[in-house]
């Protein structure tokens, strides 16, 4: 297996271990995904960099920009299609109760007269609305974002975005400062006479 591969396969069951771990020791309460949102992206990064710094070291050939990039999203897609297919697992078959108080929460908010009359002021189309049709409108918007599948997808496109911008700024950083004395490979190789 490729060093970014395994880097990336780690950081995303590390990942997994803490999610799960919270979830088992009750620190992941249900109005609180913000840890695991940051841990999440911290891991991406180290997995990137570290795969990224590894290869670079190790190099015994020269590499371009676009190699080093690709290298780090190397690293970058095991991680992305782990933990989001976890977190599919995860809200589907280990805490289904957290789309239920998400729910729950949402439902509690519509009900709410003041709530109401700040979202029929914030939103003309809702004006002429009764609060039973913004009910139902609001309730089916949220089983739709609080599905596993719109977390699974909300997670698999950030973490391909972040996991791309990653792997740019990173091997810039690389190039610029810590591996700045390797030069280029030429992507044309000079004809020998």
């Amino acid at each position: 297996m490729k060093t970014p591969i395994i880097t990336g396969v780690i950081a995303a069951l590390v990942w997994i271990a803490i999610k799960w771990g919270g979830y088992a020791f009750g620190f992941f309460n249900n109005g609180s995904v913000q840890p695991y949102v940051f841990t999440n992206m911290f891991l991406l990064t180290a997995s990137v960099s570290i795969g990224l710094f590894l290869i670079k070291k190790n190099a015994k050939q020269k590499s371009n920009l676009l190699l080093d990039i690709k290298t780090g999203m190397t690293a970058a897609m095991p991680y992305t299609v782990l933990v989001s297919g976890f977190i599919f697992i995860f809200y589907t078959y280990i805490n289904p109760e957290f789309n239920q108080n998400q729910l729950e929460q949402t439902k509690i908010k519509l009900q709410n007269k003041y709530y109401l009359t700040s979202l029929r002021n914030s939103n003309p189309t809702l004006e002429n609305k009764t609060d039973q049709e913004i009910l139902k409108e609001g309730m089916k918007q949220a089983r739709q974002m609080t599905s596993p599948q719109f977390h699974m997808l909300l997670c698999l496109l950030a973490s391909l975005v972040y996991g791309t911008m990653n792997s740019l700024v990173i091997s810039l950083i690389y190039r610029s400062l810590i591996f700045r004395n390797q030069r280029d490979e030429p992507l044309i190789e000079e004809i020998k006479e």
